[in-house]
């Protein structure tokens, strides 16, 4: 059963819950489905009505979103004033937010006084490509809905076709799996210096953390604002999934495909514990960048706390 098939069951069957929280790395999906769903919970088969919810027209409707690294607590205040009044056009009212880790910490903690307390024929639909930034008290109050992993494979070799490097393919594969954000970069930034200040950094890491520390200010001037420091440890994570991968053999999952000989010699030194203990510390890394921490803090906390 598809997901949208589930959600389909959910509503025929009248069993629909107040939030659902898609998670996945096809955040093309997840839109698609929740829009669909949305409009099968306030349209039914009035097609004047799902007219107007895709045009984000329906006054019993609301989308939220930011091309910023973090929505607003303003946005997510406007979003509950909203969601408070009564239905207008028939008795649900329907939320989306997209990218919910990209929430503030004030803003989820005002999502949650709402999820707590929603208003009767509320429903939330929160979609996140990163659900471990989320607060567990958010994931326990939603029904999970769980989209199949997109083929990265794929998404790297169509951004090959469309002339971008293999090597900044894979690279923007661990941070996006929308083709127009990976071109949108692509196209405004220089990610072949930015990978190689990558690179350089993690095997610092690795080898040298004095020199690791020293080596954020050179980092940082590559990662020289928010969505780029964001992009750049989901590259830090994709190294270490890669060692990962060595550890257990499986060579044909590399995202830095180039460096598999450095790759299998790192995982022959760390350990399991080590490993996970990275990915702990990247995770926070990323919940405190979210959070709007300064960046050198954010790295110098990776380098004294991960691999040791």
């Amino acid at each position: 059963m598809d997901e949208q098939q589930q959600l389909t069951n959910a509503y025929d069957s009248n069993k629909l819950s107040h939030a659902y929280l898609f998670e996945g790395d096809d955040a093309q999906s997840m839109q698609n489905v929740a829009m669909n769903f949305a409009k099968m919970i306030l349209c039914k088969d009035n097609e004047q009505c799902k007219v107007k919810v895709s045009t984000f027209n329906h006054p019993d409707f609301l989308y939220v979103s930011s091309e910023e690294s973090t929505i607003k607590k303003e946005a997510i205040e406007q979003l509950v004033h909203h969601m408070n009044q009564l239905p207008i056009e028939d008795e649900y009212k329907v939320y989306i937010v997209e990218d919910f880790e990209k929430l503030t910490v004030q803003g989820e903690n005002s999502i949650l006084k709402f999820l707590e307390e929603p208003p009767q024929n509320t429903i939330a639909i929160l979609l996140s490509t990163k659900p471990e930034q989320i607060l567990d008290t958010i994931h326990s109050r939603c029904q999970h809905v769980y989209f199949k992993p997109i083929d990265k494979g794929q998404f790297i070799d169509y951004l090959v076709e469309q002339s971008i490097s293999r090597p900044v393919a894979e690279m923007l594969s661990t941070f996006t799996t929308q083709a127009e954000t990976a071109f949108n970069l692509n196209e405004e930034y220089d990610l072949v210096s930015l990978r190689k200040s990558i690179v350089r950094w993690c095997e610092l890491l690795l080898s040298n953390r004095s020199m690791a520390l020293i080596g954020i200010i050179d980092l940082l001037k590559q990662a020289k604002n928010r969505k780029l420091q964001l992009l750049t440890l989901a590259s830090v994570n994709g190294f270490f999934e890669d060692i990962m991968h060595a550890k257990v053999e499986m060579n044909s999952e590399y995202i830095f495909s180039d460096l598999s000989v450095e790759i299998e010699k790192y995982a022959k030194h760390l350990t399991y514990n080590q490993l996970i203990l990275m990915y702990d510390q990247l995770t926070e890394a990323h919940k405190k960048l979210n959070q709007n921490v300064n960046p050198t803090l954010v790295f110098e906390q990776i380098v004294i706390k991960g691999v040791r």
